[in-house]
């Protein structure tokens, strides 16, 4: 069973985010890259504390990546679980050039610290998974 939030959890649409990209680059002078860093990072501290009750040594996570930024901050968190001992395996849902720069950025740094990337098509996973991050599905409010 997967467990879901009882709390509301606010939205924002997919203009409305794009205009914080906006101001956060033009305005403040944050990139990209760093962005993706900050929400990988956190993602990999929820997923510690929240999911792999503060221990991710041993644990069998696997990231699926998609192309755009929801892609790349989950490969961050990937590569943030993997500095923490866990055994991850990367899942990429595009061919890699379809992959925007930064995220493609960041699955080269995975994969150069060992991380294995399987395509959609490869054989399965066997064995058991801990923890499925998900860097592909969005969710749409309306």
């Amino acid at each position: 069973m997967i467990p879901l939030s009882r709390v509301e959890i606010p939205a924002v649409t997919a203009a409305q985010m794009r205009e914080v990209d906006r101001l956060m680059i033009e305005v403040y002078g944050i990139d990209l890259i760093q962005m993706m860093e900050h929400a990988g990072r956190s993602l990999h501290e929820v997923a510690r504390d929240k999911y792999l009750h503060g221990n991710p040594l041993g644990k069998r996570v696997v990231v699926l990546a998609g192309k755009g930024g929801n892609g790349g901050g989950a490969l961050v968190a990937g590569r943030w679980l993997a500095n923490a001992g866990a055994d991850i395996a990367a899942v990429i849902a595009a061919d890699r050039d379809q992959f925007a720069p930064v995220p493609a950025h960041l699955l080269r740094i995975l994969e150069r610290i060992g991380v294995p990337v399987l395509t959609l098509d490869a054989p399965a996973l066997s064995g058991r998974t801990d923890l499925i991050l998900d860097g592909v599905a969005r969710v749409w409010r309306p």
